[in-house]
Formats: structure tokens, sequence, C-alpha cells
């Protein structure tokens, strides 16, 4: 009777739980731990029990969410261990979400369904009754988190039965950073650029090597990558020189954050033109190299590039274009930003 015992609490545990994995990932020291279906009261030890284990890991969600304070307690964990969260292509709504709040960075795709409501309680009739205690602790939550009220207002405003859907431009307005590329993808993007780096270097191998493997990272969004990029369309080295090419990458480059970029505009955008508008759009980007650049030979190079436009403006002119540098903000500030590697 006792061993009958044992196997239906068992199988009670296996049914009513999430499934928790960990694997090695593909890339460094990264590992990914996955959490799919429904949390139940019990899944944050298994959760700490791996996390334990981990230095390093991405947590990828699907989730339609569950139990609130097994949630918040492994949202904690993630904040405490530093580890990134993942939504993709996947669901992750109610308390999966709130987990999904607690990495850093967290990512999210065109694919992704990610939505809060209100904490509540069923009732006997089978009603979800919102419950200003538990609403309470998510609050409290997200204040750990470093969260804005606007943030908890969102999270916790949607009724039961209703859903408030974070999209991207959402997240953008409520100040909820959230990347498209996974903590993998970003990873393999910078594992690219330093390969292709160590290609230019080696005589041996080829630029149409290292520019294959500059696209590989700049398609996965490494703005190191899509500046170097530029640079080799600009020279027409392991690509077919194309100057257009060579500014889309710089802009893209440049929307997220990279200071060699600012520069990269700011000396090939004005080539071959007299046209002010385009002096003004110069003279903002090496204005702008100049100010995050680290003291060497590019931001000397963009100090005389200030100096070299401002001759061409008038007063008029370069008050726009210093008032244009004030007001930038790049789309996505890129972490990991280049040295200060004059180009070739």
């Amino acid at each position: 009777m006792k061993l009958i015992c044992i196997l239906a609490l068992l199988i009670s545990i296996s049914v009513n739980a999430a499934s928790i994995t960990k694997t090695r990932g593909s890339v460094s020291e990264l590992d990914v731990i996955n959490i799919k279906g429904e949390i139940f009261s019990g899944d944050e030890n298994t959760f700490r029990a791996i996390a334990i284990s981990t230095r390093k890991a991405v947590v990828v969600l699907d989730s339609p969410g569950g139990r609130l304070n097994p949630a918040l307690e492994i949202g904690k964990i993630i904040r405490l261990k530093g580890f990134s969260t993942e939504v993709k292509n996947a669901q992750c709504t109610s308390s999966c979400a709130l987990i999904w709040l607690a990495g850093e960075p967290r990512s999210m795709n065109n694919n992704t369904s990610i939505g809060f409501h209100s904490a509540f309680l069923k009732g006997d009739d089978g009603r979800r009754n919102p419950t200003a205690t538990s609403n309470a602790l998510i609050g409290a939550y997200l204040t750990r988190l470093g969260f804005s009220e606007k943030v908890i207002l969102f999270v916790t405003t949607a009724r039961p039965n209703d859903m408030n859907w974070l999209q991207k431009a959402t997240a953008d307005r409520l100040g909820v950073m959230a990347s498209f590329a996974s903590e993998i993808e970003i990873q393999t993007a910078r594992a690219n650029f330093e390969l292709a780096l160590k290609k230019r270097a080696d005589q041996k191998s080829s630029n149409e090597d290292a520019a294959k493997l500059y696209r590989l990272a700049a398609d996965g969004g490494f703005a190191g990558a899509q500046n170097n990029l530029g640079d080799l369309y600009e020279a027409g080295e392991g690509v077919g020189k194309n100057e257009k090419f060579a500014i889309y990458w710089y802009a893209r480059s440049a929307e997220r954050g990279e200071p060699t970029a600012y520069l990269s505009l700011a000396s090939l955008l004005p080539e071959g033109t007299t046209e002010p508008a385009i002096l003004v759009e110069s003279l903002k980007f090496a204005i702008l190299a100049y100010t995050t650049l680290p003291e060497g030979r590019n931001r000397s190079n963009a100090q005389e590039i200030i100096v070299k436009l401002g001759s061409k403006l008038s007063p008029l002119e370069k008050d726009r274009a210093f008032e244009l540098a004030n007001h930038w903000t790049p789309l996505f500030q890129e972490e990991h930003l280049m040295s200060d590697t004059p180009k070739k």
C-alpha cells in the first residue's frame, strides 16, 4: 500500500510540473535551460537545483503561465545568477512573462506571444477574482528588478480574463529592453566577428573568407561586424566595391551605437558632394564619433573632420548638426564596442 501511495505521488508530481531541463549550449560555456509547460509549486526547487550547478545560461521559455509564487522565485534566481531569458516562436504569458522580465538581457521575436494580466484566485464558481495581495507581490517583485511604475501598471492592469500583449514597440515605449537576437545568437555573431579579424590578420587567408564571416556576424546584429563589412564594401576587398552598400552597413552599425561607424559615416557621406543637408548629417556623425570614441587616432580623425566640415557650413547649419548629435539615440546600444583600431 505504501509503495502504491509513493507511485501515485510521483505520477502527480510529474503531471503537475513544468518540464525544466538543461543542455550544454553550442557557444563557449553558455548553457540552455528550457522551461516548458504550466508552472506549478515545486518547479522553483527544480529550477534552483539546476541553477546552482550552472555558471552562465539562457533560460528559454514556452509556457502559458501557472502558479505565481514559484514563478516569482524562479525569476529571482534568474536575476541573482545573471541569466538571460528568451522567448522565440513560442507562448509566454501570465507568470511565465514575469519570469522572462527577470532576464538580463532578455530577447523575443515577431512570432512570440508575451502577455500579462492581473493576479487572481479562482472562486468556487470557477470565476477568476483579482487579488490585491498577489498583485502587490508582483509590484514588489518588479520594483526589485528595477522596473518603473508604468511597467508595473502595464503588467497588473489587465483583467484576469484579458491580456496586455507586449510587442517590441510597446517594450521600447515602456523602457523594457528587449532584443530580437537571443544571447546564443549574439555570442555566435561575436565569435564569427573575432574569427573574421583573425582571417584579416592571416596573410594566408583571403578577404573573401573574412567577408563571409563578417556577413554572418553582421546578419546576427553585431555592430562591429556591420561596420567592418562596410569597410570591405568601401575598399572593394573581398566583395565588389560599392559605396551604397558600405553606407548601408555603416548606418546599421551606427543604429546600434558603434562609435567607429559614426566615424565611417562622417568620412564617407560628404565625399563628392556640397549638399548642405548631407554635410550637416556628416557633421552630426563626426561629433558623435568625437564624443564617444576613446583617445586615439580615430578620435583625432573625427576632430579633423569636424573642422573640415565646419568650414563648409554656415553657423546655422553647424548649430543644426550639434542639435541633431545632442538628440541622437541609437535604436539599440551595442554592449561590446570595437577598440580604437584605425581603418586601413
